[in-house]
């Protein structure tokens, strides 16, 4: 491994760290990690707790992945899971965000969250939150800048609080299955937005 993927790797699990920290002081967040692997939340009710620290109810969803291609179908997949059952506006813009930029900006959201299969060094199946500005250039998406690039390009239409939920991919093969991982986070992350609205008190 060279020492510029290290580095990024330190970088991403220092901004994850200070990412939660700044949401709220009121729990301890307890992201569970190893000397090798970050393992992600650890419970489906600390992922709600903190998803009710800032989703309003101006706040959308947006669902990026590629449905074909593995574990990369994570984010479509939540997005057919909790449309229409949550309190927020979910939008599964597949691979082309771009698309739905103005659909979204309409909306005039406070916060914009992102669920995608991000590679961030950890387990398989594993979930964090990070700011936008905690992931680093073209982002670590698995399929290219998305949704870094979408993110900044959203900024310059309507400012507003960005947050990442990623989902560590195992295979994102073309044409391949989604891991069972992976389908178990899907799980994971459905129920903690079900749960966020009573989280949120």
């Amino acid at each position: 491994m060279s020492t510029n993927h290290k580095n990024f790797q330190c970088s991403l699990r220092e901004g994850i760290e200070q990412t939660v920290r700044k949401m709220s002081g009121d729990h301890n967040h307890d992201h569970k990690h190893d000397h090798d692997h970050n393992r992600g939340i650890d419970t489906v009710e600390h992922l709600a707790r903190h998803l009710a620290e800032f989703l309003t109810p101006k706040s959308v969803i947006i669902c990026v992945g590629n449905e074909i291609s593995g574990d990369d179908g994570a984010g479509p997949l939540v997005a057919q899971r909790i449309d229409g059952k949550v309190p927020w506006k979910v939008f599964n813009v597949q691979t082309v965000p771009e698309s739905f930029l103005m659909k979204i900006v309409a909306t005039k959201p406070d916060t914009v969250l992102i669920v995608d299969a991000l590679n961030f060094d950890a387990e398989g199946g594993a979930v964090e939150l990070f700011s936008s500005d905690s992931i680093i250039g073209q982002g670590p998406s698995t399929h290219g800048p998305a949704p870094i690039a979408f993110l900044d390009v959203l900024n310059m239409f309507h400012p507003c609080r960005r947050v990442v939920l990623g989902i560590q991919p195992v295979c994102t093969e073309f044409g391949g299955e989604m891991t069972a991982n992976v389908a178990a986070a899907v799980d994971f992350v459905c129920e903690a937005f079900a749960q966020a609205p009573k989280a949120g008190g």
